[in-house]
């Protein structure tokens, strides 16, 4: 029970003020501010200074107070040791501890006063567990009675981490600068305390005495929200820019995640700047803003408003055969270019693509030359197409990437031959999905198929079946990376159709209808398309595309030139537009415009 009352005690404390200040005139140290530890083994002497008590074994003792000052702070205090100090005789004044026990593994900074000899330096040591590092050398300075070491000491680190250490060895306040040095390793704190280390001859020799722990500048900053993240379904982390006040960091209602329900509980992490928010319900795959109002740092600056972080979900899940589709693949590339895989997320739900793997077949038909596609977690949104490669630079270089964003690069890459062999997807269930292509697969008017990728023509049949995969159109730059496939089939599509954006068209550069766009919509794909522009008379004036591959929907332009180079009249001209289907289905249309000029 005393030790509950204690806690709350000090937690009081710690909430009503940062800040240390104790000249011991009170007579104690159990009260404004509470120090804790080896009571029995201090007193406040006559002169009201803080003293260690008589011991009959040497030893080590402690005291701490509450202190949550770790940057932008200042620490002065007051230190006598009626002795000659040794290894033996010592002490370790903790600005910054993370636990109360100065004796055990703890992370912090400490001043170390004494050592063997007439002449004492001061020093800045940090501490990381048991671990302990001089960061600060002070000179050695020459004490002006040997039996007594007498220094009044300040200590500052400001925001960016600047530590200065200065003394006066006579014990007033002409202070000297003994060094500095930035060291941000440990920034957070919960204890202030003096740590004596002492043979039984010794023990009451050491006296402290005006301690103050404040602020360096006046904080007028308010915390801000730094980041956050998803810890798992049910937990959030949210981290500050500072510490906060617990009384408000802890208000559940001071936190709000759009579209979810209020978090249940906040609880405070080992770090002092970090709170976990815990939610009733798991999260849903998804993207999610957290805004905090309410909050106060330790100086009671609130927080300012629209302070939010976003953060992304991916629900833990297993690929299942058919969720990653392999979409397209260049086996062959041209000249500079390089291999690519391009795979369709089939699902309606983001993947996680660390789970899979890109291999080959060896000589007996086992998956071989796997490699993972990533290492960490990449996430797919749904219906969307990626494209996995070595190199996506070269790739972009080559072709037209219209998400550019939609790029995996892998750190090495399955062998793929430029004639045939096989494109294996794995996950942790096995195969997922296999596409075997060869050269016999392109068009057959293609005179060369160096650079021109296959493409799958629709996910509702199996990569294998007969027909699935083509040449990607010439009109397409021969490869789709990132988006739709060109010879991509239109299920919605009932009837092939030819239509002009508009019925007029002015090329006078005024960036106005400078351009007459045709599109096109094809039930079938692997077309061959010719267009050709003639005027009203029946005069060609125009070839505009001639025997080629195109994709199942697109556009061509034409700029109101003739084939020679020059403007064309002003006037009524008819489009013809001719495809023609590898099986000898052939479709013709005609439109007709009016290339006009201003008046």
């Amino acid at each position: 029970m005393r030790k509950t009352l204690l806690f709350l005690m000090l937690l009081s404390v710690k909430l009503t003020s940062a800040q240390v200040v104790d000249d011991f005139s009170d007579g104690n140290f159990t009260s404004n501010p509470i120090w804790v530890g080896s009571n029995s083994l201090f007193n406040v002497n006559s002169s009201k200074q803080l003293q260690t008590s008589l011991g009959s074994t040497a030893q080590s003792v402690s005291l701490v107070t509450s202190n949550l000052f770790a940057l932008n702070a200042k620490y002065e205090f007051f230190v006598q040791m009626n002795f000659d100090p040794s290894t033996s005789n010592q002490s370790k004044i903790y600005l910054i501890a993370d636990n109360q026990d100065l004796n055990a593994a703890l992370n912090g900074y400490f001043i170390q006063i004494g050592e063997s000899g007439s002449a004492d330096s001061y020093d800045l040591y940090r501490q990381t567990g048991t671990t302990v590092a001089k960061i600060i050398d002070g000179p050695a300075k020459t004490r002006l009675d040997v039996n007594t070491l007498l220094a009044r000491i300040k200590v500052t680190r400001n925001d960016v981490g600047k530590w200065e250490l200065f003394t006066d060895i006579t014990g007033g306040t002409n202070y000297i600068l003994e060094g500095s040095v930035t060291d941000l390793i440990h920034t957070n704190t919960d204890w202030f305390g003096v740590r004596c280390e002492y043979t039984a001859t010794r023990s009451t020799g050491f006296m402290f005495d005006d301690f103050t722990v404040s602020e360096l500048t006046p904080d007028i900053t308010p915390p801000t929200l730094a980041s956050a993240k998803v810890l798992d379904e049910f937990n959030v982390e949210a981290v500050f820019s500072e510490r906060l006040q617990p009384s408000s960091a802890l208000m559940a209602n001071n936190y709000t995640v759009a579209n979810l329900s209020a978090p249940t509980s906040i609880t405070a992490t080992s770090l002092a700047n970090v709170y976990k928010l815990t939610f009733a319900s798991a999260l849903p795959s998804g993207d999610y803003k957290l805004t905090v109002t309410g909050v106060k740092d330790l100086k009671g600056n609130q927080i300012e408003a629209n302070n939010t972080a976003s953060f992304f979900y991916v629900k833990p899940y297993a690929l299942k055969k058919g969720d990653v589709l392999i979409s397209e693949v260049l086996s062959n590339p041209r000249t500079g270019g390089v291999d690519f895989v391009e795979i369709y997320n089939n699902t309606n739900q983001i993947l996680d693509l660390k789970e899979l793997q890109l291999a080959n077949f060896d000589a007996t038909g086992l998956p071989a030359n796997i490699k993972n596609v990533t290492n960490t977690s990449v996430y797919m949104p749904a219906k969307t197409y990626w494209v996995l490669t070595i190199n996506p630079t070269v790739v972009k270089q080559h072709y037209n990437a219209k998400f550019s964003n939609q790029f995996v690069q892998m750190s090495s890459f399955p062998s793929y031959n430029n004639d045939k062999g096989s494109v294996v997807l794995l996950g942790t269930i096995g195969l997922l999905e296999q596409f075997d292509y060869g050269e016999s697969m392109h068009i057959a008017l293609l005179q060369d198929g160096d650079g021109v990728s296959f493409e799958r023509t629709s996910f509702l049949k199996e990569a294998n079946d007969l027909g699935n995969f083509k040449s990607a159109a010439k009109s397409s730059g021969f490869a789709t990376p990132t988006y739709k496939n060109s010879q991509e089939e239109n299920l919605n599509l009932s009837k092939s159709k030819v239509s002009l954006v508009s019925k007029t068209f002015s090329p006078d550069g005024d960036g106005f209808e400078d351009l007459m766009q045709i599109d096109y919509s094809f039930t079938n794909n692997s077309n061959l398309a010719t267009v050709n522009i003639y005027t009203d008379k029946g005069i060609l004036v125009r070839k505009l595309e001639r025997n080629t591959s195109i994709a199942t929907a697109g556009s061509f332009v034409w700029d109101g030139l003739n084939d020679a180079g020059q403007q064309s009249k002003i006037g009524i001209y008819i489009i013809k537009f001719d495809a023609f289907a590898l099986n000898g289905k052939t479709e013709s249309f005609k439109q007709t415009c009016v290339l006009a000029a201003k008046l």
